[in-house]
């Protein structure tokens, strides 16, 4: 069941350590990312800035989720690329915040002269791949034992990939 209301909007320091314990949250489940914590704010916005991120708020202005992008190369060829990271409070999955929030983070994007948005996903992410292809992403890849979770396990990585239609 979807929530009756959800509020999208630009991802701010205040919104940090609500988003940043959801992150965490991500991080405890295993299939979310490589990373072995969630940064403090400063760090995690200056790998970040200029790049579209996005919060999800409820009814109560609670923090439901997040959504930003971080550049793929420093490399001028590819401004118009961004990776996507997008969590969701364990509480709201599968009620249309991730939804909401990927489809509020393209359209930022766009509006940024962003041409291509990608994903790297691990395979066991069923939820993440089911969202991001409704979203219009398409598998192109997989990278194999392409990073170590800190436990020291080897992890494969799927690349989806959108394109933009108005941009590029």
């Amino acid at each position: 069941m979807g929530l009756s209301r959800i509020v999208i909007a630009p991802l701010t320091e205040a919104d940090w350590p609500e988003a940043a314990r959801i992150y965490e949250s991500g991080i405890a489940a295993g299939n979310a990312t490589f990373e072995p914590y969630a940064p403090e704010w400063d760090e995690w916005a200056g790998k970040r800035a200029g790049y579209p991120a996005v919060v999800a708020r409820g009814e109560e202005g609670e923090v439901l989720g997040w959504a930003a992008l971080t550049p793929v190369s420093p490399r001028a060829v590819y401004r118009g690329v961004g990776a996507v990271s997008i969590y969701v409070a364990p509480a709201h999955v599968r009620r249309g915040v991730g939804r909401a929030l990927l489809q509020a983070l393209a359209e930022a994007s766009e509006q940024d002269g962003f041409w291509t948005l990608e994903a790297g996903i691990f395979p066991e992410n069923e939820a993440s791949i089911a969202l991001h292809v409704g979203c219009g992403f398409r598998l192109v890849g997989m990278r194999e034992r392409i990073g170590q979770m800190p436990d020291g396990r080897w992890r494969d990585v799927l690349l989806y990939e959108r394109r933009s239609a108005p941009v590029g």
